[in-house]
């Protein structure tokens, strides 16, 4: 309870999740998920990047899985992990500190990430 009253004098205005209590509980989640992701990706990558550096062959599945990690790392730090601390402070989101131009840049690094996504999973 007391909790409550904390978020309500801190973040007066919430944006979609009708209280501030469940947008921090949807932004938490957002980064613990995507911090999983990274973790994920950075372990890929640095397992196949060793394995070129020992002088290992490596298969095209291995190859495609190095694109699809670097693009998935790219994805889930600036768009999830990355995500209300970027928006801008007018935005309304809780923690929102960015402005303008690191919104568009988030934004660009998203669509970034979801075509480089697509066009591995094509190939």
């Amino acid at each position: 309870r007391i909790v409550m009253i904390v978020l309500r004098q801190i973040f007066p205005q919430f944006s979609c999740f009708g209280s501030a209590r469940n947008e921090v509980i949807v932004v938490m989640i957002q980064k613990v998920s995507a911090s999983l992701s990274i973790f994920g990706s950075t372990f890929i990558i640095y397992d196949i990047v060793k394995k070129i550096r020992n002088g290992k062959k490596t298969d095209p599945y291995q190859r495609i899985m190095v694109a699809l990690s670097f693009f998935y790392f790219i994805l889930s730090f600036f768009a999830f992990f990355l995500g209300s601390w970027m928006a801008p402070k007018e935005s309304g989101w809780i923690w929102a500190v960015g402005n303008t131009a690191s919104c568009t840049m988030q934004g660009f690094l998203l669509v970034l990430g979801i075509m480089g996504e697509l066009t591995n999973q094509t190939a």
